[in-house]
């Protein structure tokens, strides 16, 4: 027995002391999380809505301080635009516009906010920008030294959307426009129309059968005609014209194209119309998000 618990003892004996190991280092998710309730802290001061996080934007500032730390800091410049631009569409993320700014110099997320407050009035000036709702953030080195891409970014849609907003009344969006085609013609000394539903309800299929299936001209892929609407929509017609537009945003950004142009302000002034008819088809089709417009005048 002896040697047994001799050998035991021994081996008790030449064990290395243990090491007192610290809590685990975090990791780049718990980082991104972190930073993203200071920054959000700090819009709330600022009176900005919060951020959100999200996977395509990580992925892309991931990307681009895997960059950055590769060209040794070369961090952006114009020639980075297409490759950034590329690497949004990949990650699916339809960007109307975008921003990013690089911080080195800080392991911890609370000193790296702080410093950036207090250091960095750019970089803090673009996190707290209420225009921005989402953000990515990218994580790697500068030779040794922590370095963060904040990526921020408008999606499309959510730009349209706040370009669109007057048009969600299309009610309104009907007077204004009655309302402006008739001061047109007050100046040119021609008689006032006044809104019919009859052409309203043919220019507003038109404008959204042309939303539905991608096509943008006075005539269907049936060859369907504005005279043909019209009549359709119970309106027996003397003389009609039609008017459309694609990608305006607002009433007067079309009226003001329109009027630049000899045959659509002919259209408008015409003085034997009577009457106007407004449709406003606004959404995806193939050619992306877009507004389309038109306008039908008669006389019966």
């Amino acid at each position: 027995m002896y040697p047994v618990l001799t050998a035991l003892l021994f081996l008790l004996l030449t064990q290395p002391p243990p090491v007192l190991q610290g809590p685990p280092a975090p990791t780049p998710d718990e980082i991104r999380h972190r930073l993203l309730e200071l920054v959000n802290e700090e819009r709330a001061a600022a009176g900005a809505g919060p951020l959100h996080l999200r996977e395509p934007l990580n992925r892309v500032a991931q990307q681009n301080a895997e960059e950055a730390r590769d060209n040794e800091g070369a961090m952006y410049d114009e020639k980075s635009i297409p490759r950034i631009q590329d690497r949004l569409r990949q990650a699916g993320y339809e960007a109307h516009g975008w921003h990013q700014a690089f911080v080195a110099g800080k392991e911890n997320p609370d000193a790296l906010v702080a410093w950036i407050k207090r250091e960095n009035p750019d970089a803090y000036k673009l996190l707290t920008d209420p225009d921005y709702h989402e953000l990515g953030i990218g994580i790697s080195d500068l030779k040794g030294t922590p370095l963060y891409d904040f990526f921020l970014a408008w999606r499309e849609s959510e730009s349209f959307a706040r370009q669109t907003v007057g048009l969600s009344d299309l009610a309104k969006a009907r007077t204004d426009m009655l309302a402006r085609v008739n001061a047109e013609r007050a100046k040119a000394g021609r008689p006032p129309l006044k809104l019919d539903p009859r052409l309203n309800e043919a220019a507003q299929k038109h404008a959204e059968d042309m939303l539905l299936r991608s096509y943008y001209n006075h005539f269907s892929p049936e060859k369907t005609s504005p005279q043909d609407r019209v009549r359709k929509a119970g309106y027996a017609p003397h003389i009609v014209a039609e008017n459309i537009a694609r990608g305006p945003f607002a009433v007067d950004e079309a009226m003001d194209n329109w009027m630049q142009s000899r045959e659509h302000r002919g259209n408008i002034l015409h003085p034997a119309f009577r009457d106007l008819g407004v449709g406003i088809a606004v959404g995806r089709n193939s050619v992306g998000l877009t507004v389309l417009w038109v306008q039908d005048f008669g006389a019966p």
